[in-house]
């Protein structure tokens, strides 16, 4: 591969590390969704709990710069944004109604659909729309910050005291239909927090220049923090959280998952800059993260290979016993196995809409 195709991989204005993160963050929902399956070590699912808080960080990094380049009806904007996720859950809970249950019953569909439950993950759906709903006030506030200049910064750190009251508030004091999670809560309850701190680093990733020496240094500082925190949160079981307003909760996530979640994001940013300038390296990181644009389909449909396809074949007296090899299968199968029915789908949906001309 010659030089100047690499360069203009590399020189384009995309953000490969947010590609990353999603990835990352995919990889963790996927970890933790096969404990007990794949791995019964807790260490190793105490290491996939950044993922949720991971992905709603990067949608407040993606939210600001969106909106930043952004000058059209903001109404518009969120009902898109809205309808680009519920779009596509409409359709998976169709397929999972009628894989789990055999059959295509209306009223036990338009349930689930209501109450985002015909699969566990369906929860982020709801918790995604009602963060959509709130980022364009929260970056309008940055918004007006930004034009008070360096007395700015302040009302930018000083606003996450009424964010965490509120997210106190709606954490322990609210539910919607019962759905799991932060999707159950008003306004994701401490998600609102992540959000926000994610739209923080947005701008200031916008604003800051950090010399790929520098963040080669701060990229393995990282590391070996991120590494210790895990190790703590391993050994100290979330007690710490238990004396804290929002308790030891998994989801919405308590501090300290929250603060494994920014962990994660600034050591992800860190390594895109460090690699940056290495060809085969940081080709090999673009084409990696690559992935990560796939993520919603994977996170809408690995668990119909988890709880349906694997399971099938398992009855059929088809078992992988070798572990490592199951491991590798397993991911393997819901990485791929979704992004083809995205493809599919999308085949099908371009299909359908030449055949009714709709855009």
């Amino acid at each position: 591969m010659n030089n100047n195709y690499f360069k203009k991989i590399e020189s384009n204005n995309r953000a490969h590390w947010v590609d990353m993160a999603k990835l990352l963050a995919i990889v963790g929902v996927m970890i933790d969704h096969t404990n007990g399956v794949l791995y019964t070590n807790q260490s190793i699912a105490f290491s996939s709990y950044y993922s949720v808080s991971l992905f709603i960080l990067v949608m407040g990094v993606t939210n600001y710069w969106s909106y930043n380049n952004y000058s059209g009806s903001v109404i518009t904007k969120v009902y898109k944004g809205c309808w680009k996720i519920f779009r596509p859950y409409i359709l998976a809970t169709f397929i999972y109604c009628v894989a789990f249950e055999r059959e295509f019953v209306f009223s036990v569909f338009l349930d689930k659909l209501i109450h985002f439950n015909a699969s566990l993950p369906f929860y982020y759906v709801l918790l995604y729309i009602q963060l959509l709903i709130v980022s364009p006030i929260l970056y309008k506030w940055l918004w007006i910050m930004d034009l008070k200049g360096g007395r700015g910064i302040l009302g930018e750190i000083l606003i996450i005291v009424p964010l965490l009251f509120i997210s106190y508030l709606t954490t322990n004091y609210t539910n919607i239909l019962d759905v799991y999670g932060g999707g159950g809560k008003l306004l994701g309850g401490t998600y609102l927090i992540l959000l926000y701190i994610g739209m923080l680093f947005g701008k200031i990733t916008k604003k800051v220049n950090i010399k790929r020496g520098k963040s080669q240094i701060l990229c393995l500082i990282f590391t070996i923090v991120t590494l210790l925190w895990w190790k703590f949160l391993t050994g100290n079981q979330l007690s710490i959280d238990s004396g804290l307003p929002f308790g030891s909760g998994y989801n919405p996530p308590s501090i300290s998952f929250g603060v494994y979640g920014i962990l994660m994001m600034v050591l992800i940013y860190l390594l895109e800059l460090s690699v940056k300038g290495s060809s085969i390296i940081s080709l090999c990181y673009i084409v990696v993260s690559v992935l990560g644009r796939h993520t919603l389909y994977i996170f809408l449909y690995h668990r119909l290979f988890l709880d349906v396809v694997f399971p099938y074949f398992s009855i059929k007296g088809i078992v992988v016993t070798n572990i490592e090899i199951k491991r590798i299968l397993y991911f393997g199968v819901m990485i791929i196995g979704s992004m083809i029915i995205e493809y599919i789908l999308g085949k099908i949906n371009k299909s359908v809409a030449k055949s009714y001309n709709v855009e």
